[in-house]
Order: C-alpha cells, then sequence, then structure tokens
C-alpha cells in the first residue's frame, strides 16, 4: 500500500547514519525521507518481498509527515568505520557476495530489470547492511538504503561493494584488496552455482524469478547456465565508480545539496579521491592478484 498513511505506534528513535536521508524507528517500523524515485523503490521492496528474497525491508507506505515507512529489519550495522574487523571477515565477504547474488537474480527479467541485465542496489556499502550473529559469525542478512536502486549489470553492485569492504589508501596493501576482493566474487558465483545446482536459479528473461528454497523447477525446465562476474573488468568498473563518487558529491555539495554538503563536510570527497588515486596507482598489483 504505497499510498496509505501509516500511523505512527509510538515516539520516534534517530538512527544512526542519516547523511543525505533522516532515519527514524517508531516500534517495528522505519521512517525516513521519501527518495526522489519512491514509486520505483516501493515496486522493487514490494518485488523481493513477493518473490521471498528476504534481504531488505518491507514498504509499508507513507504515514502523515509524506515518509516513506518501511519494516524494522533486526541485526547490527556497522555505523563507524572498521568498527569491529568481524564485519570483515572471510565468512562475511563471502556471505556478501551471496547475498548480492541473491537481489541480482531475484531481479533479472523482472519489469524492474528494463531490458538491464538485474536491478542493482547502487549504494552497497557496510553502512548500508545489516549482520546478524550466526555460528560462522558475523554474516549479512540484508540490505537498506534502497533509493540509488536502478536498472544496471551485476559487475556495477559487485564492483561498489568491492571497494567498500576491501581496506584502500595510504599503507593499504594491493594483494589484500584484492584477494577480499575475490572473496567476495567468490561467493558471488558460488552462489549462482549453488542455485543452479538447486534449479533455484531464476528463469529466462521475462519470467517470474523462484525465490530461494522453494524448491527444483518442474519436469523437463532447466534453468540457464548461472552467470558469472566478468572479473576481468572490475578494477577499471572500481576506478570509474571512485570517481563518479567523490566528483558527484563535490558538484551536488556545489549545488548547496543539503546531503552533499554534510557529506563533503565529513571529508568524504578527499577521502575516495584518496582511494581512487591509490588504485589508479596500484591498478597493475591488484589486477595480477585477483587473476591469481
Amino acid at each position: 500500500m504505497p499510498d496509505a498513511e501509516v500511523r505512527a505506534p509510538g515516539p520516534p528513535e534517530r538512527l544512526p547514519g542519516g547523511f543525505v536521508a533522516e532515519v527514524v524507528r517508531v516500534g517495528d517500523t522505519v521512517r525516513r525521507t521519501s527518495p526522489a524515485r519512491d514509486a520505483y523503490v516501493a515496486g522493487l521492496l514490494t518485488h523481493l518481498h513477493r518473490v521471498g528474497a528476504d534481504l531488505a525491508p518491507r514498504h509499508l507506505g507513507r504515514d502523515a509527515h509524506g515518509r516513506q515507512v518501511l519494516s524494522y529489519v533486526e541485526g547490527r550495522v556497522p555505523w563507524r568505520d572498521r568498527e569491529d574487523p568481524a564485519y570483515f571477515a572471510d565468512a562475511a565477504l563471502i556471505g556478501l557476495g551471496g547475498l548480492i547474488r541473491r537481489l541480482h537474480d531475484a531481479c533479472a527479467g523482472s519489469p524492474l530489470a528494463a531490458g538491464a541485465e538485474t536491478v542493482c542496489h547502487g549504494d552497497l556499502s557496510p553502512k548500508n547492511t545489516v549482520y546478524r550473529d550466526t555460528s560462522d559469525g558475523l554474516l549479512p542478512v540484508a540490505f537498506v538504503d534502497w533509493d540509488r536502486a536502478a536498472p544496471g549489470r551485476r559487475i556495477e553492485d559487485v564492483a561498489f561493494a568491492c571497494w567498500h569492504w576491501a581496506e584502500s589508501g595510504t599503507g593499504a596493501d594491493p594483494v589484500e584488496f584484492a584477494r577480499r576482493c575475490r572473496l567476495v566474487c567468490d561467493g558471488y558465483d558460488a552462489a549462482g552455482a549453488a542455485a543452479h545446482a538447486a534449479g533455484t536459479a531464476p528463469h529466462p528473461p521475462g519470467a517470474r524469478p523462484l525465490a530461494a528454497g522453494t524448491g527444483p523447477l518442474p519436469a523437463g525446465r532447466r534453468s540457464p547456465d548461472p552467470v558469472t562476474l566478468p572479473r576481468r573488468e572490475l578494477v577499471d568498473v572500481m576506478l570509474d565508480q571512485m570517481e563518479g563518487t567523490w566528483r558527484g558529491i563535490a558538484a551536488g555539495a556545489e549545488r548547496d545539496e543539503p546531503g552533499m554538503r554534510r557529506l563533503r563536510a565529513a571529508g568524504v570527497v578527499e577521502m575516495v579521491r584518496g582511494w581512487h588515486a591509490w588504485l589508479r596507482r596500484h591498478r597493475p598489483a591488484v589486477r595480477a592478484a585477483l587473476a591469481g
């Protein structure tokens, strides 16, 4: 019910983050500034719930203030950079790749993809990821902040995640950076292979995706071979994204956009610009390590 008014069940609790959108928790819901493409985001979250993807909050409508109302996702979010190494452990990186794969497979071939490979979240970072404690450690279970979701290529989301979870910049090790990127990619491709083997991979474009765990395909129907990532493109995509990010924030701040001004004031422009310069310098080493 994207246009229905949702009443607040209690007093609000301001949540951390919120550089661009104000975010508060009210009971078992989250209220946040409605995104510019509210109808698309509402349709996407509704689709993900309908197919049982289980990786995003539910879209519940809008409240009396016109804010987007979402279900609250229980778990932990690393609001502060590198606050706990467990968020960046190998198992968490592999799980991250698998979670991104579940999103992409759930949207591939749907009208939301609009003829593109899939729908991309567009802003995959630790601060937009919910983790829960498991027997294998802290693992990612859901993504939040879907404001930048749009049709795109699978490699775009994976690349964006890689340079947010793998440490770059002064003092960083290019080989370790590449190793962490490789774990995300391995998790992504392994999840696709597992879904294919179980018969739960998505149907060809135009058909409704199957939710994970719904069982094998009917007799006589074969899921297509799983899509694998074009890893040779990864470094170039990351470089393009880094440059586009710092330039976009700087330009938005110059246009006096409040969210972009806050990001610039927090030093994000110079931070990402430094990451970009570091990756350009170490591009050959990172590429070699990724191929190793």
